[in-house]
Order: C-alpha cells, then structure tokens, then sequence
C-alpha cells in the first residue's frame, strides 16, 4: 500500500538535494513528483476512518470511490472537492500548480527526458513558486485536517 505523506517528505527531501547540486531538470522532475505526492496524500485524508486507503478499482470495494489520477494535478484535485474549491478562488494558485506541473512547458514526468538544463531566471522563478505551493498546500492539509476532525472523521 501506498504511503503518500511519506513519498512527499522523501520527494520533497530529493528535490532539495537536487536543487543544492544545481540538477534544475531533475529537481523539477521531482519537485512536480512532491507536488503530485503531496495531492495524493490530502485525497486519501479525506477518506473516512473505516475506508481502505487505496485506489479504487474494478475489482475492489474500499468504502470510497477515489481512483488514482495518475500525474495529474487536475484529476487530483477532481477527487478533492474543498481543496479544489479553495484553490479556485485563488487564481494565484491555480497558475502555481500549473508552473509546477509544466515547467518548461512540458509535463514535469515527461521532462525527466529532457537533456538541456533550463535556463537560471526560469529555474529560479519554478523552484520560489514550488516553495510557495507547499507551503500553500501543507496549510490547506492542516485546516482541512482540523474541519474534518471537528465534525468527526468526514468532510461537510
């Protein structure tokens, strides 16, 4: 079984080592693989205490009907509907989660391909966006993790 809140604190510990060796694709690479862990960890805190915490399947019944969204931020956020809505009226956010997604205008699981390095103003510009997307992001998780808490276990 999956643990996201894991994967995003070892991706999140990756792109920084890349980023301090100056590996700008590859630190995009798994910044957006934070990002994408990070979503997947808030979707399954949204479950209730008795569902299983996996995808949903043709072949399984879990108590939810979440199917993975595979590496995108948009079918993520599809299957979080009070992070979505708080997302959607900040359009700020919504453009951050679209940098960190495409950062040199590409997806970020496709650019693992890419052999030139981007450019330092580009690079710089993703990462203080990245920065402040988790930051965002864990913020939300805190609040949306109290409300959930407060009216036990389910999201209202």
């Amino acid at each position: 079984m999956e643990d996201y809140q894991a994967a995003f604190l070892e991706r999140y510990s990756d792109t920084e080592i890349l980023h301090k060796s100056g590996r700008k694709i590859a630190a995009m690479h798994f910044g957006g693989i934070t990002i994408e862990c990070l979503l997947k960890s808030m979707i399954f805190d949204t479950l209730p205490d008795s569902a299983t915490k996996e995808w949903k399947t043709d072949n399984n019944n879990l108590g939810h009907t979440f199917t993975n969204p595979g590496h995108s931020y948009s079918k993520a956020l599809k299957q979080h509907n009070k992070l979505k809505s708080r997302i959607d009226q900040r359009p700020h956010v919504r453009e951050w989660l679209h940098q960190v997604e495409n950062p040199i205008g590409q997806n970020f699981i496709h650019i693992r391909y890419c052999a030139i390095e981007a450019d330092n103003i580009n690079y710089k510009s993703w990462f203080k966006t990245y920065t402040k997307l988790i930051k965002w992001l864990q913020k939300q998780s805190t609040i949306l993790r109290r409300l959930k808490w407060k009216k036990g276990g389910k999201y209202y």
